[in-house]
């Protein structure tokens, strides 16, 4: 059963290669196949698993290059396909007839909710949980639960990288004896004290349930946190940026390793330290890692700033049913001066499903808009009307409003009719398309 269901798998693979499909289909069948398919394989040396609600491939994609061009071999999921199936189709593609996996390391992000089914065999000694938040309610529920999933999946003394300035991720080493490394941001001009969002993941104590309290914040709750009434605090922090410098995308870590980001917003800056805190776990070389993460080139689908004639334009990528993606999006642009244009739309809320559930929209802070200078806010896609009444109820001026059905529909209103420098906050489904339309010249205008 275990060769029958390897070799399967692997004439799937051969044949989705021709056919240019199947980056997870060779794996379900050969799980159907053979239900205990994870058992069958022997791990490398080095197997990293990389979770959470946002930021898993780039944070796994980093990791991989820098194994790779500090001389190991790797397996990585780098198509993104995370569920049971593809981390399947990922060994499958990576074993011998035998189930020996052919590469030194393994390097695969999983889904939160399926980790419970890949970790009892296909065991991380090293487990990335980037964060955890609210993020596509019909499936995930609330992040309390993706919280348990997880935690029902980790094993004694698999070693945690987490990001200290998260109270959140705390919680999973309370009463708990893992190995665990902490990176975060020291207070730094970007910083600020009082609290710019609502809506909170964590607010108060996981110990003793008092609200806690903040020296300063990085955003939403992630910051320098204390409780008032017991011993739960931010806890000492093994690799920490001790200076940001956004303008230069430059960063340095303990006083000592300083280095180029690939992206100036701050949840690439946080991947960046994860794949930088879990690479130094694995004892490479700190010059190199910072030299492989230096030379890494921004990857367009997640951010990019081009000029369109005098304008900058600045397109953030984001997940929809994941607030916090826009507010970072949100607290990116007021970084910037001057008269802004805000476009914001998507195709479709998930591709996973058809319900269209909205209530994540009041999640985002759009009230943080209302301080900036803004010349328009245009609102594209399918739910134009609800992003317009969510822009209005967060006290936006409804003459600066528009309304778009599509983005060749706005693309006078964004082109031609504003002047200011244009933000263009969408989900992953516009963004190839807006780049296009930046770069169409053939109209007469």
């Amino acid at each position: 059963m275990k060769i029958v269901s390897i070799i399967t798998g692997k004439i799937f693979i051969l044949i989705g290669k021709m056919l240019h499909k199947g980056s997870s289909l060779p794996g379900q069948i050969a799980l159907k196949i053979n239900k205990n398919l994870f058992k069958s394989f022997k791990l490398p040396q080095i197997v990293v698993a990389v979770t959470g609600s946002s930021g898993k491939g780039s944070i796994s994609s980093m990791i991989a290059d820098i194994l790779r061009k500090s001389g190991y071999t790797v397996a990585h999921n780098y198509k993104g396909s995370n569920l049971s199936a593809g981390i399947a189709t990922l060994l499958l593609e990576n074993c011998s007839l035998t189930g020996k996996i052919n590469k030194q390391a393994l390097v695969y992000e999983i889904d939160e909710r399926y980790t419970k089914f890949v970790f009892k065999d296909i065991t991380p000694q090293y487990v990335v949980i980037s964060n955890i938040c609210r993020d596509q309610p019909p499936r995930q529920g609330h992040f309390d639960l993706v919280f348990e999933e997880i935690k029902k999946a980790l094993k004694p003394g698999m070693h945690l990288i987490l990001n200290g300035d998260d109270p959140y991720l705390q919680k999973f080493v309370l009463n708990q004896n893992f190995p665990v490394t902490y990176y975060g941001i020291h207070k730094n001009s970007y910083s600020y004290k009082k609290s710019l969002f609502e809506n909170l993941n964590l607010v108060y104590c996981p110990k003793c349930h008092t609200k806690l309290d903040y020296a300063y914040y990085q955003f939403e709750n992630i910051g320098c946190y204390q409780c008032p009434s017991c011993d739960f605090k931010r806890p000492k922090i093994d690799y920490e940026i001790t200076k940001l410098n956004y303008e230069k995308k430059q960063i340095t870590i303990n006083n000592q390793y300083t280095l180029h980001v690939p992206s100036n917003t701050l949840y690439s800056i946080y991947n960046t330290m994860a794949s930088f805190t879990l690479a130094s776990c694995l004892n490479i070389d700190i010059d190199n890692i910072c030299t492989v993460i230096s030379n890494t080139s921004n990857n367009q689908k997640n951010t990019s700033v081009y000029k369109y004639q005098k304008r900058l334009v600045h397109v953030l990528n984001n997940k929809n049913e994941n607030a916090s993606t826009f507010n970072q999006s949100l607290l990116y642009t007021k970084r910037f001066k001057g008269k802004k244009v805000i476009v914001i739309g998507w195709k479709e809320i998930s591709r996973r499903y058809r319900f269209d559930d909205l209530s994540w929209l009041y999640d985002i802070d759009f009230e943080i808009l209302t301080g900036l200078d803004i010349e328009k806010v245009i609102c594209v896609g399918l739910h134009a009307f609800d992003i317009a009444t969510r822009m209005k109820l967060a006290g936006i001026n409804e003459k600066k409003i528009e309304t778009f059905p599509n983005l060749d529909e706005a693309k006078d209103a964004i082109k031609y009719k504003t002047k200011g420098d244009i933000f263009a906050i969408l989900n992953f489904d516009y963004v190839e398309p807006f780049n296009m339309l930046m770069e169409d010249e053939n109209d007469e205008h």
